[in-house]
């Protein structure tokens, strides 16, 4: 009977430590199942966050880039026209300070004046200037064609600057979440799965203990109930050991509940990392749908001023075209104003050889008269002599005059107003050969 009361004794806490040890093996079993479904979440949102936070970067940069590019592009329409402006203007100063150099400088020399203006093409008592020579309505024409596109250049600039500031505050006022600067390779998923799997194999062994408990219990309540139907003896030996096991309890129960404890610390690390991941997936599709909105404010700018600036790139090659045929007036008129010193120096160089070699042909032609006057008066005096007594047939050609040689000009020598005219020189070289000469008298050879 004292055997039964011990057993009883010892029955108790091995059902009660039975008991706490299945509520620790069923707490933990939920806790693990728990951790597997966190872990699915995780497995399944990984990929989704990997791919828009990659892509979220890129187009958040892109985005960035291009929102920089639109303030850069605002300030380029308000200064590429004013600058053109500027341009312009002093293109217009360079112009003017030209045309009144040309103005200034008068032409001097008769026969460098314009035959327009030796027609009645100039304005009565005006002086002659190289301005008299250039196209004035050409270089207004240009002036006029810069002009028109600089103010439709302003016009467009200014239109499509307010359009693009607008556009600019329109991304500025959409807000992108900041990223959470977390972890999230697939690293820490393996790592999350070797959490659970450390987590089931706690569960495992808890299993197996409350398996051992219950054995504990069966072994027990079979031998009270054998000694109750039988009646028979329990050795110290079983008893000892039944005791033993009992007394292991109580550890046993600590040991798993701080085990169960570690359970419960993995699940809330994989709960708060699955919460980590569900929260930073929902911030990035925020990032992802704000990106969409900057890049749709920027197309919707891009398309509303497509023609737009189709039309100011062309006026603006159009005007520095313009721009650059004006510069080369400028340039050719000053070439023009330096060209005409060049002329003064090289008409009076021109009229100085001109007079130097007119004096060397009037010395020519003075000798070739000389020559020719002193022939006339040899033949003459040989047909005195020797004429009457040669028949007319013996030598016919004796009676020929001698030849004359005369120096010829090619070219307009009437340009040059200080040379004498062929005309007084070939009257002069006549009156000489007419005193040098005498009729042939009557019955000469040749009369």
């Amino acid at each position: 009977m004292a055997t039964l009361e011990k057993l009883a004794r010892l029955s108790e806490p091995s059902i009660q430590g039975a008991q706490a040890v299945r509520e620790i093996a069923q707490e933990a079993a939920k806790v693990v199942a728990k951790c597997r479904a966190d872990h699915r979440s995780i497995c399944e949102t990984h990929p989704q966050l990997a791919f828009l936070l990659a892509e979220n970067r890129a187009q958040l940069k892109l985005c960035r880039r291009l929102e920089s590019d639109l303030a850069q592009h605002l300030a380029d329409l308000e200064s590429s026209a004013k600058l053109k402006s500027q341009q312009a203007d002093a293109l217009r100063r360079e112009m003017a300070m030209v045309i009144e150099l040309l103005k200034s400088r008068e032409v001097v020399e008769r026969e460098l004046r314009s035959p327009r203006l030796a027609a009645g093409g100039g304005a009565a008592g005006r002086k002659h200037t190289l301005y008299d020579h250039i196209d004035q309505e050409a270089v207004d024409a240009l002036d006029v064609r810069v002009r028109e596109c600089l103010v439709e250049l302003h016009e467009i600039a200014s239109a499509d600057s307010a359009q693009c500031s607008e556009a600019l505050a329109r991304i500025g006022a959409i807000a992108v979440p900041a990223a959470e600067d977390i972890s999230f390779t697939w690293e820490v998923v393996e790592a999350t799965g070797r959490l659970v799997d450390e987590s089931q194999g706690t569960v495992d062994e808890i299993a197996q203990d409350l398996q051992s408990m219950d054995r504990h219990c069966d072994q027990l309540r079979d031998t009270i109930r054998d000694l109750e139907a039988e009646g028979g003896m329990l050795s110290m030996d079983d008893y000892s050991v039944l005791l033993r096991d009992t007394g292991e309890i109580p550890g046993i129960v600590d040991e798993l509940r701080e085990a169960a404890a570690g359970v419960r610390q993995r699940a809330d690390e994989i709960h708060v990392r699955r919460q980590q991941y569900a929260a930073f997936l929902a911030e990035n599709k925020l990032r992802a749908a704000a990106v969409a909105q900057i890049a749709e404010a920027s197309q919707r700018y891009v398309d509303a001023v497509a023609e737009s600036q189709a039309r100011y790139a062309e006026l603006a090659d159009a005007a520095d075209g313009a721009l650059e045929d004006m510069w080369g007036l400028v340039t050719w008129y000053r070439n023009f104003h330096s060209a005409y010193d060049g002329l003064i120096a090289e008409v009076h160089r021109r009229r100085q050889h001109h007079r130097e070699l007119l004096g060397t042909v009037e010395d020519m032609r003075a000798r070739l008269d000389a020559l020719h006057v002193e022939e006339v008066q040899r033949r003459a005096a040989f047909v005195d002599r020797d004429g009457p007594y040669l028949p007319s047939d013996l030598c016919p050609f004796i009676q020929d005059p001698p030849p004359r040689f005369a120096v010829e000009e090619a070219g307009d020598v009437a340009r040059f107003a200080s040379v004498q005219s062929q005309e007084t020189h070939y009257s002069k070289l006549a009156s000489m050969a007419g005193e040098a000469s005498s009729p042939a008298r009557p019955g000469a050879p040749g009369a």
